[in-house]
């Protein structure tokens, strides 16, 4: 068996928030990520010896991991004789449990391009998303249109909902900026999205709040015209 990692929390991104259940994932669970990390894979037997702990008692961490869809179970190359033992694995969902340099770099980038490179980076960004989300919501009604973009919003990291607004109103609340260091940097995605759904729903549309003032969320009020699109 390898050695035993010294201090295994080094290896977190701590300025990850985790939310739900990962938020419960308990410290002898952030060690088995970080064995996992460190080893690429290892036996039920080797993560119970790890933690020096009962083979079922490691079975219910990594239940618990599996289900978190941290971790995986396959089954390893014979090798001889006898029953190929089972190996855990890390699954991709579990890299956001470490350190990683995506924010630094993305910032960097921003300050490194002139602005009109963003300006056009961002409008071939919204053009390549409106053709992926048109055909979605072709031949929708007004409100359909509205719902079917929150559910594309949501697949794309804001986990977005709708709001119904007093006299029949709708609106697109983003509860999550997948891009928020970059979107409070510039504002320009954020322009760029709004004007893509007024094209895509053939209506004015209204920011009401926006993260990169501080608020919680990024709000969209939809106000239905006599324009149609699809």
């Amino acid at each position: 068996m390898a050695g035993r990692l010294a201090d295994p929390n080094r290896y977190f991104n701590r300025r990850v928030d985790k939310v739900g259940r990962l938020a419960e994932v308990e410290s002898k669970r952030e060690t088995i990520l970080a064995f996992l990390k460190t080893h690429g894979q290892a036996t039920l037997a080797e993560i119970a010896a790890h933690l020096e702990v009962s083979k079922q008692g490691a079975l219910r961490h990594m239940e618990a991991l599996e289900q978190a869809g941290l971790a995986t179970l396959e089954q390893a190359e014979p090798h001889g004789r006898g029953r190929p033992e089972n190996l855990y694995r890390l699954t991709p969902l579990a890299g956001e449990h470490f350190p990683d340099g995506h924010r630094e770099l993305t910032a960097e980038l921003v300050e490194f391009i002139s602005n009109e490179q963003l300006r056009q980076f961002f409008e071939r960004r919204a053009a390549r998303l409106e053709a992926e989300y048109a055909p979605r919501l072709a031949g929708l009604d007004f409100e359909s249109r509205v719902r079917e973009l929150a559910r594309l919003a949501t697949e794309h990291g804001h986990m977005a909902e709708v709001v119904e607004l007093g006299g029949g109103g709708l609106a697109i609340r983003h509860c999550n900026c997948p891009i928020q260091d970059v979107a409070s940097r510039t504002g320009l995605p954020c322009l760029n999205e709004q004007q893509m759904y007024e094209r895509l729903l053939g209506a004015e549309v209204e920011r009401t709040t926006w993260m990169a003032e501080a608020a919680d969320d990024c709000t969209y009020v939809m106000k239905e015209s006599e324009k149609r699109v699809g």
